[in-house]
């Protein structure tokens, strides 16, 4: 068996290349819209937020109070 590579004609290097290339975009789409949920939630959370403000948050973002804190605290998704 020779470690050589496939002849670039074959059509699956081309595959290969466009799934790449659509897995790096939906990445930086996702951690982008990751930056504007959490900077959505301190925007409507400051740290003196009632429990109904933050339960209110939590239902509209779907996301648990356990993740909605860590938004809050700049602990998750905030580069």
């Amino acid at each position: 068996m020779s470690d050589s590579p496939e002849p670039p004609e074959d059509w699956r290097y081309d595959e290969l290349r466009r799934l790449g290339d659509a897995e790096r975009r939906m990445t930086t789409e996702l951690a982008d819209t990751r930056d504007a949920i959490a900077r959505l939630v301190t925007q409507l959370l400051p740290s003196h937020a009632s429990a109904s403000k933050i339960e209110s948050v939590v239902r509209a973002s779907g996301y648990s109070r356990w993740m909605v804190d860590r938004m809050r605290e700049g602990k998750l998704w905030l580069r």
